[in-house]
């Protein structure tokens, strides 16, 4: 739940923790980098969050719901946007949530399912994308 400011605002750019209106306890301090990292990222405000971090943060499954709009929009925008790994990273994460939730989002998997035909176009052209974990995922995503 979105938790208004103090004025009974809504923030113009929530955190993944304001809009979700549950705050996590600090992470144990042999916490691994990436557990550490998801705690940090889930109050930075979304429109702040870097591809890698969005990466992360899907990869983790967290905050999913309140990342995926702006995700998409960037994915729409650029099907390649990199993290740190390869072109297309942040589509393998995409397209790597869990089928329930899908369910839940019919909207969101539309625009997903339109971003995996169009890089599944890519693939098949000569020069095209040869990045073989995003070539598998969107086939795979396709298919189901």
């Amino acid at each position: 739940m979105l938790e208004l400011d103090t004025e009974g605002c809504m923030p113009a750019n929530p955190s993944v923790e304001q809009i979700e209106g549950e705050t996590w306890p600090e992470p144990a301090s042999d916490a691994t980098y990436v557990i550490r990292r998801v705690h940090q990222l889930r109050r930075v405000p979304v429109g702040e969050l870097s591809i890698e971090d969005l990466r992360i943060m899907l990869s983790q499954s967290v905050g999913t719901v309140a990342i995926l709009p702006r995700v998409l929009y960037l994915l729409e925008e650029n099907p390649l946007s990199a993290g740190d790994f390869y072109p297309g990273d942040l589509l393998v994460a995409t397209l790597r949530l869990r089928r329930d939730h899908w369910s839940d989002h019919v909207g969101l998997l539309y625009r997903a399912q339109h971003l995996a035909q169009r890089v599944d176009a890519m693939t098949n052209q000569p020069n095209g994308v040869q990045t073989p974990e995003l070539r598998r995922m969107v086939r795979e995503f396709l298919s189901n």
